[in-house]
């Protein structure tokens, strides 16, 4: 019996080592790692901010939106402001809709794109193909509706205005920053 209890502590103690171990490598591997994956973050944050504007980097701003802290991007292009990036969750079909706008400095939407989603096979492919996200592009930053500024895609009307809320949103905190309200 006392030999059964001696293999099981020296079981235990070799299965502590062994966890001990690993979790160093890990967390060795992971400070060794952090700041290239930050950096790698970074650049395809920024690749998807200039699919939406035109420009050569982007300033992290914030700005308070129904009592919330709501972070956005002013896009610079040879050091001038060209407009900003908003980035704005809703929900299409199912939720989980998350939605880049681009606003240039004059109001006029520079481009849309869908960054995440959590819709049903096809949706959002089918929005864009359809030209969805590129509706929006060169119009005047202002309340869009389904149906009347904005025509919408058939067959993905639930994702159709989940993208529309998003660009809503993004219309919203650009009007906060600019001193107006959306209509």
């Amino acid at each position: 019996m006392q030999n059964k209890w001696k293999e099981i502590a020296v079981s235990a103690l070799a299965l502590c080592v062994i966890a001990g171990v690993a979790t160093a490598a890990l967390a060795g591997t992971n400070a060794l790692t952090a700041n290239t994956i930050a950096e790698q973050n970074a650049a395809i944050e920024n690749a998807a901010r200039k699919q939406v504007i035109d420009a050569d980097t982007f300033e992290e701003k914030t700005l308070t939106a129904d009592g919330k802290e709501v972070v956005y991007y002013e896009a610079l292009k040879g050091g001038a402001a060209v407009g900003y990036v908003f980035t704005a969750t809703t929900s299409g079909k199912s939720s989980g809709l998350v939605i880049m706008t681009g606003i240039g400095t004059d109001g006029t939407i520079t481009g849309v794109k869908v960054t995440a989603d959590n819709e049903t096979a096809g949706y959002v492919d089918k929005v864009t193909k359809d030209g969805l996200l590129d509706r929006f592009a060169g119009k005047t930053a202002e309340k869009f509706q389904l149906g009347s500024n904005i025509d919408g895609v058939s067959q993905a009307t639930k994702t159709s205005k989940g993208v529309t809320d998003g660009v809503n949103k993004a219309v919203a905190y650009y009007q906060s920053i600019r001193g107006g309200t959306a209509q």
